[in-house]
């Protein structure tokens, strides 16, 4: 079981504040600082595995254009980095109109991507777009690559993948896939239908990848090529768990949430409704050797704590209410939940899987 979410470690925290502030004041520098360019837990960028495909639904893909532009970054590079004052490093470069939209921490380096329109130096593009930047434990800029587009591009989501970066973006009637090889050296595209929104989650080989538009689509990509997909209810996508041999969905919608199981091949095989309650998060947990869920929900009677079993029955659930408040901060794992509910008086709660509780 493998949950994917956002996971931004102290050096990636540190590289975000000092791309904000260069960028704010000045508008035409980006600079990276970093004091702790060691920081553990930081996630290894594997090798892309071939495997051959194994099946493709029937969906219809935009013909790929053939009037991509080269990337413009020039070789440049290594550009190193000076040292003194308080930070470990710093890491000056010239953009124009500059705007930070990732930064993925990886034991090989840090990899840095922004959308600009700069049309001279080392970063050079001639439209409006994104440029990637590897950045070294010292600082120093050892590598970087623009995204090709046709004409000006939006970002609009990116993960780290056993295949490689993942970056979305979107362009006038169409949605780019790039899935970016660790050394640069191999860029794939994907071209499918507009979304005004994308969300990514890497699996055990390939990536789940879920576009907002009118309605919400769900892709099963790898090496490059749609494996399948299906189409689902509207609503906010707030957690995916992948179990092997099928894959768990919630989605938020408007005053309720479902919970959604798809097989391997993303064919529906159940979902649930949950009335009256919004999802805060959810946390699957293994109790005598059997799969529940805990979740955080708040309803028109406060905030409470459930415990379902894998069909979701409200009637057999356990639940336990914290009290009433205007809203809730929620940090979970396996084994036990903080809580913080904010209200007239702030509240912090460590709850255990038992739902016992001390504040």
């Amino acid at each position: 079981m493998k949950k994917n979410g956002p996971k931004i470690l102290a050096v990636v925290l540190l590289s975000v504040v000092a791309v904000l502030m260069a960028v704010a004041g000045s508008g035409s520098l980006l600079d990276v600082f970093s004091k702790n360019p060691n920081s553990q837990g930081a996630v290894a960028p594997p090798n892309a595995e071939n495997d051959a495909n194994d099946g493709n639904d029937n969906e219809s893909i935009p013909s790929p254009d053939n009037s991509l532009n080269a990337p413009e970054v020039e070789n440049d590079f290594p550009i190193p980095s000076t040292t003194g004052g308080s930070n470990r490093f710093t890491q000056s470069i010239s953009l124009q109109s500059p705007s930070l939209n990732a930064v993925h921490d990886t034991v090989s380096g840090t990899y840095v991507i922004f959308t600009h329109s700069t049309d001279n130096g080392a970063f050079k593009v001639a439209k409006r777009s994104q440029t990637i930047i590897k950045i070294d434990s010292q600082g120093n800029v050892i590598s970087a690559t623009s995204l090709q587009a046709p004409k000006e591009t939006e970002y609009l989501s990116s993960k780290i993948t056993l295949e490689g970066l993942v970056v979305a973006t979107k362009g006038e009637n169409r949605t780019f896939i790039y899935t970016i090889s660790y050394d640069f050296s191999q860029v794939d595209i994907l071209e499918l239908s507009l979304f005004s929104q994308v969300e990514l989650f890497s699996l055990n080989e390939g990536f789940l990848l879920f576009g907002k538009s009118t309605e919400n689509t769900v892709y099963k990509i790898k090496n490059n090529v749609v494996l399948s997909s299906n189409t689902l209810q509207a609503g906010e996508l707030k957690a995916v768990y992948d179990f092997s041999n099928y894959y768990t969905l919630f989605l938020s919608g408007i005053n309720s949430y479902s919970t959604i199981k798809l097989s391997n091949s993303l064919k529906l095989l159940s979902s649930v409704t949950i009335p009256s309650k919004t999802l805060m998060e959810i946390e699957p947990i293994v109790e005598n050797g059997e799969q529940k869920y805990i979740a955080v929900e708040l309803s028109s009677s406060g905030v409470e704590i459930a415990k379902y079993s894998t069909n979701f029955s409200i009637q057999e659930s356990e639940r336990v209410g914290v009290g009433m408040g205007d809203s809730v901060e929620v940090f979970m794992n396996s084994e036990s939940i903080f809580l913080l509910l904010h209200s007239t008086t702030e509240r912090l709660y460590l709850v255990d899987k038992g739902l016992n509780f001390t504040s």
